[in-house]
Order: C-alpha cells, then sequence, then structure tokens
C-alpha cells in the first residue's frame, strides 16, 4: 500500500519548453522582448499568444484552483 501523500498528491504535466520568440530580442534596460526588425514590443504583436497560469490567478491573487 501506498503512503497517504502518494495517494492524494496532484501530478501535473511536464511543461513544454519554452523557447524565445522568433526575431525578438530581449531588452534588459527596458525588461520586455523587442522585435529586431521593427523595435515594436512582442507584447504589442497581434500573432502573440500569452502564457497563461496553471490556476487562472486574478489579480487581486485569488485562485480558481478548486473550481
Amino acid at each position: 500500500m501506498k503512503h497517504i501523500l502518494f495517494q492524494k498528491a496532484l501530478v501535473y504535466k511536464k511543461r513544454k519548453e519554452i523557447t524565445p520568440p522568433k526575431d525578438y530580442e530581449y531588452d534588459y534596460i527596458l525588461g520586455a522582448w523587442k522585435s529586431k526588425l521593427n523595435n515594436l514590443l512582442l507584447i504589442n504583436s497581434k500573432d502573440f499568444k500569452a502564457q497563461a497560469t496553471k490556476k487562472l490567478d486574478i489579480e487581486t491573487g485569488e485562485d480558481n484552483k478548486g473550481q
């Protein structure tokens, strides 16, 4: 019989490797990814898909992990 902690533990999928965006470089002074082609910020790109949190965190710090 497994220990109760092993029985009740949640197992999460391993994240995929995060790769830097193509044609963008990180500007350490600005603290953001900028395009090598036109200096526009990655966050403003129409093709940028933002990363989501696994718990659906809300800006107040609350989360929806129980729902």
